[in-house]
Order: C-alpha cells, then sequence, then structure tokens
C-alpha cells in the first residue's frame, strides 16, 4: 500500500511540475504529448564520434553548437519557461508538399556547391549581415556554432553554398552519421528574403539525406511557445521526442505568422 501511494505521489508531482511549465501561448499541437516533466540538462566537450555513435546520439536528444554537446528539455523564450521540443523527420516515403515544391521551383535558377565546412571571410560577412534581422536574441558569432574542427566533429561536416551567378547568398551547415543527416545552421542574405532561403537549403538537405540512403533527417529543436523556428513544423513525417526515449508522430503545422502570438510588427523580425 505504501509503495503504491508513494507511485502516485509521485506521478501527481510530475503532472504538478508538467502544468506549471505549460504556458498560456503553448502551440495547440504541443498541449497534450507525451513529455518527460523531470529537469534534464547535460553538457559534455565537442569530439569526434563515429557515425553509428553520432546517430544514437541525435537519437537520445543531443545537440551541439561548436565546442560544446548538449541537451536540454527546458529553456526560456522571450523571458518566458518552455519545452524543448526536438524533431526529426522519417524520410522513408517522405513527400513535399505544395508550398515546399513552389519553393524549390523559385529557386531553380541558383547553384549549389558541397563541401566540407570550412568558415571563410565570405562566410562571416554573410553571418553579420543575416544577424542583425534579430532583434532578440541576436547571434554575436558564427564562431558560436562552428569551430575549426566541425568538419570532422562530432562526425563529418558538409555544407551547402548556394550562389545566383558568382555571388554567395546563403550556406547551409549539417553532418551526416551512419543513418541520419542533422541540420546545424543556416546563414542567409536579408535581401533575398522572399526566396526564403533557409527553407529552400532545408529542403535540399533534405533531398540529399534521402539520395545518400539515410532514414531519419534532424531539422533540431522548437520550443513549445511561438518562435521563428516555427517553419521546421512545417513538414511531414514528423516525429517529436518525449524525453523518455522515445519517438511519436506529430502531426504538421502550417506555416503562419508567429510574431502574431507575441503582439509584434513585422519590421520587428525576430
Amino acid at each position: 500500500m505504501y509503495r503504491k501511494e508513494s507511485v502516485f505521489l509521485l506521478v501527481q508531482h510530475s503532472l504538478n511540475r508538467f502544468t506549471a511549465i505549460m504556458h498560456s501561448r503553448s502551440l495547440p499541437v504541443f498541449r497534450n504529448i507525451s513529455f518527460n516533466p523531470n529537469h534534464i540538462e547535460e553538457y559534455i566537450p565537442m569530439q569526434a564520434m563515429h557515425p553509428m555513435v553520432f546517430d544514437k546520439f541525435c537519437e537520445d536528444g543531443w545537440c551541439y553548437w561548436a565546442d560544446l554537446i548538449f541537451r536540454r528539455n527546458f529553456w526560456e523564450w522571450r523571458g518566458q519557461p518552455c519545452r524543448v521540443i526536438l524533431l526529426r523527420i522519417r524520410l522513408k516515403d517522405f513527400t513535399f508538399s505544395k508550398s515546399q515544391r513552389k519553393c524549390l521551383r523559385r529557386n531553380e535558377d541558383l547553384r549549389i556547391e558541397r563541401k566540407s565546412i570550412h568558415i571563410s571571410s565570405a562566410h562571416e560577412e554573410l553571418f553579420e549581415r543575416h544577424a542583425r534581422r534579430f532583434a532578440y536574441n541576436r547571434p554575436m558569432s558564427i564562431y558560436g556554432f562552428f569551430s575549426f574542427f566541425s568538419s570532422i566533429m562530432p562526425c563529418f561536416g558538409v555544407q551547402f553554398e548556394v550562389y545566383r551567378r558568382n555571388k554567395m547568398l546563403a550556406t547551409s551547415y549539417f553532418h551526416m552519421g551512419r543513418n541520419s543527416m542533422a541540420g546545424n545552421y543556416c546563414i542567409h542574405e536579408p535581401a533575398e528574403a522572399q526566396r526564403s532561403l533557409g527553407t529552400f537549403t532545408m529542403l535540399k538537405e533534405i533531398e540529399f539525406a534521402i539520395e545518400s540512403g539515410r532514414e531519419f533527417y534532424y531539422p533540431g529543436f522548437v520550443y513549445d511557445l511561438p518562435s521563428e523556428f516555427d517553419y521546421k513544423l512545417n513538414f511531414n513525417n514528423l516525429e517529436y521526442f518525449d524525453w523518455w526515449g522515445n519517438w511519436y508522430p506529430l502531426s504538421r503545422l502550417p506555416v503562419r505568422d508567429w510574431r502574431e502570438d507575441w503582439s509584434l510588427k513585422p519590421e520587428e523580425n525576430n
């Protein structure tokens, strides 16, 4: 009897913590999902991994930037506590939506060069223009995301450079495991916003992942609150991580202006 009561109290405590972290702005798609309410926050130094080990790290909810590998299920966004929702796309039978096919056609005039990750002065300059778009939580340096060893750590790192004639408009970065591919970051020319280059490069990465026989594409995380990361939810075959070790299907969320949920004006951007 004591054991049953203890389990009940433990479950009730977890539910109370879960309810406390739920925000009135939480996106409807996340309100009734399975989610571990116990705080998880772990960090380890960047290191080289076998591609199969990298697959396992992605599957277990780990992300990475520069010289750090980390995972955390709670964070804050615009001063509000929120849940971190890790995503992946199951590539078997994956199809692009009508709007995504339109984005690909809109950018057919562009050329893509695939290379190992190497940050040049041209990337630094493009990053500076890209970062000026952010009014909130503006990234300070491209080296907050990459290091000299990003081409080999945590595994083989690749960049897609996107050109119109000889001008570089965007560069996206990703790493390749044996069975998975993880998108890392994208920088793009603000003056070419009508091209949706962040979405375009993600679509090309997914195409490449399928062509190279990967099973999963990991686009990183979103928050359960509206944010500029919400474009990642507009994909078929989405799955989310419940922080108990399980991945579950997640309904696709159509594109919308996330700023409306924060009463922000379009010119305030991010």
